[in-house]
């Protein structure tokens, strides 16, 4: 058997298993996944890093606003400040960087909000399981902010900031029933 040579003209003769496309598109899968898996790693640590978060991911605090109708978890080592009775900022440790801005409105101002950005691009988005718009709102001299606008229970909501800092915060962000 050790002599069996394999002539060029006889190739396809030779036996292959009946499988070997389904054994491939597993191993391609299983890379893939792999792949994936390890993105998502990567982007948790970036996101950890960027919000001053321990390994640990215990640095976290809870705000609640039953007046404004919305939960947020935010960042340990931020500040809060109410400025009026329609916002709330939440500002990092470090004063030089922007917060994230959260207001409420009445519906009947999203045309005044929508007029006082300088649009440059807008997106569908879901947070909390409510449709609404995330904006590029061009501040001017290459500087911009992200805005996100949804629509709920006849109100208006925005949350402003720098875009690592809102897309931080949207998967935190949740509606309450408000209390007026």
């Amino acid at each position: 058997m050790a002599n069996k040579k394999y002539k060029l003209s006889n190739l396809h003769k030779i036996k292959v298993h009946k499988n070997r496309w389904l054994i491939w598109a597993i191993a391609y899968v299983v890379m893939v996944t792999i792949a994936v898996v390890g993105y998502l790693k990567v982007s948790d640590i970036n996101f950890e890093t960027q919000f001053g978060q321990n390994a640990a991911g215990v640095s976290w605090r809870s705000y609640s606003d039953t007046r404004l109708g919305f939960s947020v978890r935010y960042p340990k080592n931020w500040g809060i400040e109410s400025s009026s009775q329609s916002s709330v900022s939440f500002m990092p440790a470090d004063s030089k960087q922007e917060g994230v801005l959260i207001s409420e409105y009445p519906l009947s101002a999203e045309p005044a909000v929508r007029k006082s950005l300088k649009i440059t691009s807008e997106k569908p988005i879901t947070v909390d399981q409510v449709q609404g718009s995330i904006i590029t709102n061009n501040l001017g001299q290459g500087v911009s902010e992200t805005v996100v606008m949804l629509k709920k229970n006849n109100l208006l909501y925005t949350i402003a900031g720098p875009d690592n800092f809102v897309r931080g915060f949207l998967p935190n962000f949740h509606f309450i029933t408000p209390v007026k």
